[in-house]
């Protein structure tokens, strides 16, 4: 199957955010604990031979063992760490509104309970009421917690969610009283303030307040996140004022919603007042009206990937403007054809997209030619012609050299080759891919293809060309260097130069320590014997340098409000506040990890450079190696996976690349939760183990997790081969097992290294290696019971029926 990059149109549309989410009220939580300092309780393995997986996949010791619970981890920090409080925060994280309701419930009717504990449990029991829609008992609760000294750094911010409370009880003039007897807070909270004193203004019949305070918001906060609600509300209120001047300010401000968010219920709205407005004095404005908005729901819809609905409205735009210019006629045919492609009618798709690449042709838009051509190429290779795709791919990558989209042709051109049974022409097609676009960010995948073919050919020498020279270029990043340093290794191996090669293996794991390429070093390394083995090992355990960054918080009433809220559980508060001081980084991650708040914390550490995995987690590193991989719901992991046969934290490693530790995920596709689960897969899996299954517990965590380690168990049982099993499972549980049966019929006799980089999925490619690089961080980290042998897991070369 054909593969390249995913390529979108740029949009600025956007949906309404929702009310609580934008003063900071959301309902996530975690696991809790007491922080603890790490122990060294690592033991030097002796010698150690390669042990089959199945000696890894079974537990040392029961769930409930402390062998199994090492206390080197990081634990979050709640406000409440046992008894009801506990089981409530537990039931939020899980989105269980009814225990947590139940639990806080009792707690709050405990007599002895402590001022500040009530509070926040008030508090708490507030945001529960919010998310069953009960704003009246809401905003009691939230009235109760005021006042309360514990909770005296985020006073305005409880006063605030009472006043929101209120407004959606249908109680403005409680709200009105709260928030205008008190100026507007500065920090994060003056912006949403500002909104619910102007709400509470405009439903108290205040019009001229409320018109005065939307349009100060707007002039304060002119890019806010709920800018597009603010201008939907002062347009409703202008445009009731029925003066000439204020009509004209009210439909800037809808002009402007139907221009920035063309699919919202704003939108909507605008266009339809717009377009009444426009049938009254100018039907050729009507006309002109009804046609923009159209383009912009059509260039919204792709950048939202709605492509049956863009498919269905492309085609009606096309048919009910026949006197369209080129170049709108050209981008409409566009984005038609590309919706139809992304439907997996790829080959359906090439008419129409060779229609769109003949309009752009004549409207003279080079960019969406090259795009529509590119893409009615990928067509002929899924319709079977792979010779037609090669050259349409090569004429592409000539004509329009410049493009960002030529060394990405150039790569399809060899694949199309390859499957036309030309590898010659494939090889010379990746060759001037490296040549032509040396420093293209295609370069790296024309060389990864380059080095498979030398392999596969049996030319260890070339292998050893290629990457030497890749890896002159002192811009290379270091995930992408240590690969290419394994792959000198296995070369250097064939040629019978095992000393180079345990060179090269040890320079991957220097390059980068705990990832996949390194892994697949130690492997080989363990392979190489004891000398070899040690030195693995001392690497892992080299003492670090001191920690780069330190993770303490300034200290600021901001970074004292942001505390107090993560220990509350309340995510988006805590990054407002936390963003309104300028406070990122480590010291944010921190702050997020250690109360739980782990899909946040996650997003955070994605956004950093990746210097500190260059280092061991050693010393003070190994703080950021264990923010960044925290043992989110590790009691449900730790008990599931011994029960169902799954390696031990290898749910870890799947959990968070599928998810980020988000329970409420949903995929474009569809998959769901935390180890995103399709509907019709944990509907099978709940069957076979006599579940009743509802779907909406795929957002359960504890029914997501042991859907996804029944399901994982099931994959690496069907492997048949305990050694190679987490290899082939991994990429079965993303692209089907029917796909991987097929790449192993495809590629029978390559070595299991190889294999996976092979994989003709780009997505399945890269997840496989991510999954079981973070498998290898999370049992170095964590699994510190075991002897170091077993730590590392072990990659075999071959498959027992290989």
């Amino acid at each position: 199957m054909l593969r390249s990059r995913s390529r979108t149109e740029p949009n600025a549309s956007s949906r309404r955010p929702s009310t609580w989410v934008c003063i900071g009220l959301v309902a996530s939580a975690c696991v809790c604990g007491n922080e603890r300092k790490p122990p060294s309780t690592a033991t030097r393995a002796q010698a150690p031979q390669p042990a089959p997986m199945a000696a890894v996949v079974e537990p040392t010791a029961p769930p409930d063992s402390p062998s199994q619970r090492p206390p080197d981890r990081p634990r979050p920090g709640w406000w409440f760490s046992e008894g009801p409080g506990h089981e409530a925060m537990r039931a939020r994280q899980r989105r269980d509104w009814a225990a947590a309701a139940e639990r806080l419930d009792e707690l709050l009717a405990r007599p002895d309970l402590s001022r500040d504990d009530r509070g926040a449990a008030h508090l708490l029991r507030g945001t529960v009421h919010i998310k069953r829609d009960e704003f009246a008992a809401a905003a009691d609760q939230f009235a109760a917690a005021r006042g309360t000294p514990g909770l005296a750094p985020i006073e305005s911010r409880v006063t605030l969610l009472e006043a929101q409370a209120h407004l959606d009880a249908s109680q403005p003039d409680r709200a009105y009283a709260l928030v205008a007897q008190q100026g507007s807070p500065q920090g994060s909270l003056a912006a949403a303030w500002l909104v619910v004193h102007a709400d509470a203004a405009r439903r108290t019949d205040r019009s001229d307040e409320a018109i005065r305070t939307y349009q100060h918001f707007l002039d304060k906060y002119p890019k806010a996140s709920r800018r597009h609600e603010v201008r939907a509300k002062l347009a409703t209120l202008l445009l009731e004022r029925n003066n000439r001047a204020s009509v004209d300010q009210a439909h800037r401000l809808l002009e402007q919603l139907l221009a920035d968010v063309p699919l919202s219920n704003y939108a909507d709205t605008a266009y339809a007042t717009l377009l009444k407005d426009a049938k009254k004095t100018d039907r050729k404005r009507a006309a002109e009206l009804r046609r923009e908005h159209q383009r912009s729901t059509l260039r919204a819809l792709a950048q939202r990937r709605r492509y049956s609905q863009l498919e269905r409205e492309s085609k009606t735009f096309l048919k009910t403007n026949r006197r369209l210019d080129e170049r709108t006629r050209c981008e409409a045919l566009y984005l038609q054809g590309n919706a139809v492609f992304h439907q997996r009618q790829r080959a359906e798709a090439r008419p129409q997209l060779l229609r769109a690449a003949a309009s752009c042709r004549q409207a003279k838009w080079a960019d969406l030619e090259v795009k529509a051509r590119y893409q009615a190429a990928r067509g002929a290779y899924a319709a079977g012609q792979y010779s037609r795709a090669a050259e349409e791919f090569e004429q592409l990558a000539a004509q329009f050299a410049d493009h960002t989209y030529a060394d990405d042709a150039l790569i399809l051109a060899g694949e199309s080759w390859q499957d036309a049974g030309k590898p010659g022409a494939a090889k010379a097609a990746y060759e001037r891919s490296v040549s032509q676009h040396p420093r293209g960010d295609m370069a790296g995948e024309a060389r990864r293809r380059l080095v498979l073919l030398a392999f596969r050919d049996r030319r260890p020498d070339d292998v050893i060309r290629l990457v030497d020279g890749a890896l002159v270029d002192q811009r290379l990043p270091a995930r992408e260097r240590a690969k290419l340093q394994y792959l000198r290794g296995r070369a250097l191996q064939e040629l019978g130069r095992d000393d180079e090669g345990t060179r090269a293996f040890l320079a991957t794991m220097e390059t980068y320590p705990l990832s996949y390429p390194a892994l697949l070093a130690a492997s080989r390394l363990r392979e190489a014997g004891e000398a070899a083995w040690a030195a693995a090992v001392e690497i892992l355990e080299r003492p670090a340098k001191p920690a780069p960054v330190g993770l303490k918080l300034p200290l600021t009433p901001a970074a004292q409000r942001a505390q107090l809220l993560a220990q509350l559980g309340l995510e988006r508060a805590v990054r407002d506040e936390l963003d309104d001081t300028g406070i990122g980084g480590w010291p944010a991650i921190a702050v997020m990890a250690r109360a739980g708040l782990y899909p946040q914390a996650q997003r955070m550490v994605a956004s950093l450079e990746s210097s500190w995995r260059t280092t061991p987690p050693t010393g003070p590193n190994r703080e950021l190696w264990q923010l960044a991989h925290p043992l989110a719901f590790e009691d449900i992991v730790t008990a599931g996976e011994p029960r169902h046969g799954v390696p031990r934290y290898l749910t870890f490693a799947v959990m968070q690349t599928e998810s980020r530790f988000d329970p409420g995920v949903t995929s474009p596709a569809g998959a769901k939760g935390l180890v995103q689960l399709m509907p019709a897969t944990a509907k099978s899996v709940a069957s076979k183990a006599g579940i009743k299954l509802r779907r909406r517990q795929l957002y359960d965590p504890a029914t997501n997790l042991d859907l996804g380690m029944r399901y994982l168990a099931r994959l690496i049982e069907r492997t048949g081969d305990p050694a190679a099993a987490p290899v082939l499972a991994v990429p079965s549980y993303n692209a089907g097992a029917g796909s991987v049966a097929r790449w192993i019929r495809e590629r029978p006799d390559w070595d299991l290294d190889l294999w996976v980089e092979a994989i003709p999925y780009d997505e399945t490619r890269k997840y496989v290696q991510s999954v079981l690089g973070r498998w290898f961080v999370y049992r170095w980290l964590y699994a510190t019971d075991l002897a170091v042998a077993d730590r590392v897991p072990y990659l075999p070369l071959t498959r027992q029926n290989g």
